[in-house]
């Protein structure tokens, strides 16, 4: 039996694991150099090639195909900046392992018609981008032979593989930094029928509990992800005149709505109000004034993203990663 496996050799080479299956299999795609040298790796450690698995490995495609699980009742649409910074992360560490991608747009609200569709048989291994109401659907694709990795939050009798971040730790961070540039009447804008807003909401919460800070529910506003519709909750909000000197936002871009928002009731951020977003996007750095922000690193989730699954179809076993998150301070919250 063979002392090392395709990943060590890949390893050993330099090369993806895909580049070594190409190279021991004496693709056209691989050049002799780079194949002589796998080779001789293989041969050094008398790696022998399963021709099972080898078999089934050729008559599947090399596709992952990325399902956008957008969630209808927060409205949250898939153009979104954040969506659309996780697909171009997605697409790099996908190429980085000679993986194509596809993108579904159209969630899965039914396991078992998602399993006879065309998108389920010719795909190597699914991401799926947020949870959204499909929970249960997704616990019903877990067990399947195709491999599935998850970005979302953990939930009870999560059954699938997950990526995540700390929601809630990141907004108790968020939070806790105004509570430190003197902010004492501190609002949360988000839609908490969205998990992780929900995740955020605990942690701003527990971050006034620790600061002996009253939770006031006429603090906690309901505001939608696509900016008309935020900007209209926001305005509501300012006409009414309450008293608040900061803002804990669920996403950057409701950050950048409450931003306009006070701009046009001549509040000055960060002065009178401070405003802080949640995401990390690439944006934020340049906007007026700009953004501080709770930072998920995209990309490096995308990279967990793709190696879990790359493992998944190695048939590895594979743990539930969460990635830290980091608060970035900028103008909008560096009060006078």
């Amino acid at each position: 039996m063979s002392s090392i496996d395709m990943q060590h050799i890949a390893d050993l080479a330099g090369v993806s694991r895909a580049t070594v299956s190409r190279a021991l299999n004496d693709s056209p795609l691989v050049n002799e150099r780079t194949k002589n040298k796998v080779k001789q790796i293989a041969q050094e450690h008398n790696y022998v090639i399963n021709e099972a698995a080898r078999n089934f490995r050729l008559n599947q495609s090399q596709t992952v195909t990325v399902v956008m699980m957008t969630d209808p009742l927060v409205n949250q649409q898939s153009f979104d900046p954040f969506f659309m910074e996780m697909i171009a992360s997605l697409l790099e560490a996908l190429a980085k392992s000679e993986l194509d991608m596809l993108v579904s747009h159209e969630p899965i609200t039914d396991a078992a018609s998602f399993r006879n569709s065309r998108i389920y048989r010719q795909s190597l291994g699914l991401i799926v981008i947020g949870q959204g109401q499909g929970h249960e659907q997704l616990n019903a694709l877990a067990n399947d032979k195709l491999p599935m990795v998850v970005w979302g939050v953990p939930t009870q009798g999560q059954a699938y593989h997950l990526v995540s971040t700390d929601d809630k730790q990141g907004g108790k961070q968020a939070t806790q930094h105004l509570i430190k540039k003197g902010c004492r009447n501190i609002a949360f804008f988000g839609d908490k029928s969205s998990a992780d807003s929900e995740l955020r909401y605990q942690g701003y919460c527990a971050a006034l509990n620790e600061a002996e800070l009253a939770v006031n529910p006429d603090l906690d506003v309901t505001v939608p992800f696509v900016t008309e519709q935020a900007k209209n909750v926001i305005h509501q909000f300012l006409d009414a005149k309450p008293q608040v000197d900061g803002i804990v936002c669920c996403s950057d871009l409701i950050a950048m709505s409450a931003i306009s928002c006070l701009q046009e009731h001549n509040l000055k951020v960060p002065n009178d109000v401070a405003v802080i977003g949640y995401d990390g996007l690439s944006f934020t750095e340049r906007t007026s004034p700009p953004l501080s922000t709770v930072n998920q690193d995209i990309r490096q989730c995308a990279y967990k993203l793709v190696d879990c699954l790359v493992s998944l179809i190695n048939g590895k076993q594979v743990e539930n990663a969460l990635a830290d998150v980091q608060l970035i301070e900028r103008k909008s919250t560096q009060r006078n």
